[in-house]
């Protein structure tokens, strides 16, 4: 394990995962990231979830991958180093550390839906993780 990298999943994501989130084997797990900063609250993403485990894989899981993905493709040891402080933002200031994420995601040249969900100023909706058609289903 890294100190910077995608997070690790359970062996029920892993295995369906489509080809695209197989990308994500490709780096070694960290203990922070993107998605380690945007999604700290997931909990509260999920609270009052008839369904937790579909909520994650419609809510969560598209934009963790994608995040995870991103950092795949373009990490290097200036952005582990401004993730790990990002990181230590996001103890004390969260606002202020997703508005970090967002301009290092805008620097690195992620999708502007990218970037808003990172925002996470608007509430998330049922997405299709990357490689998949639509959203999961019951």
């Amino acid at each position: 394990m890294s100190l910077v990298g995608p997070r690790p999943q359970t062996l029920e994501e892993v295995a369906s995962y489509s080809t695209v989130e197989k990308g994500l084997l490709a780096a070694k797990p960290g203990i922070t990231d993107f998605a380690s900063i945007v999604f700290a609250d997931e909990g509260e993403v999920l609270r009052g979830a008839t369904n937790p485990g579909l909520a994650y894989r419609q809510l969560i899981r598209p934009w963790k991958s994608r995040l995870g993905l991103f950092y795949v493709e373009h990490g290097e040891l200036v952005l582990d180093l401004q993730l790990i402080l990002l990181t230590l933002v996001r103890i004390v200031a969260p606002a202020r550390a997703m508005a970090g994420v967002s301009r290092l995601l805008t620097r690195y040249g992620a999708s502007e839906e990218l970037v808003r969900v990172a925002r996470r100023v608007a509430p998330l909706v049922p997405h299709a993780a990357p490689g998949m058609g639509e959203p999961f289903e019951e």
